[in-house]
């Protein structure tokens, strides 16, 4: 089945860490898609669940540090944004019972729009940094 999105170069905020986390959440929204389209059970879910939070949690964190040390204008709206995201996915693991077609469902669109309209529009205003600042 082909992936519902793909990581590619162009996508790049110029940070390879930062990078190797936003393409292992296409990686997971990937995942949760093809389990989804393919399988009657939904049990999968909640590892995919927790999969996210943990490198949402580890990528969000390295990724406000880096604002904050390349000194970027919107960081507080940035970081509120953040917030905003791991509050909707553990709202998303709260509510989910097993086999939850419903959750599989959120979790794909909330990952999903998150992708698009996070990674690929709000992370890129920070891919010039890098090199308008130096070494990072």
């Amino acid at each position: 089945m082909m992936p519902l999105l793909s990581w590619r170069a162009e996508y790049s905020v110029n940070e390879a860490e930062l990078d190797r986390h936003h393409e292992e959440m296409f990686n997971i929204l990937n995942s949760v898609y093809d389990d989804v389209m393919n399988s009657p059970a939904l049990g999968f879910i909640l590892p995919n669940i927790d999969k996210l939070t943990t490198i949402a949690e580890c990528h969000l964190s390295a990724e406000e540090q880096y604002l904050e040390k390349m000194h970027f204008p919107d960081i507080a709206d940035h970081i509120a944004k953040h917030r905003e995201f791991t509050q909707t996915i553990e709202r998303i693991r709260s509510g989910y019972n097993d086999n939850d077609l419903e959750a599989s469902k959120q979790l794909i669109i909330v990952l999903g729009e998150w992708l698009i309209h996070h990674v690929l529009k709000e992370d890129r205003k920070y891919s010039h940094l890098k090199g308008s600042r130096g070494t990072a």
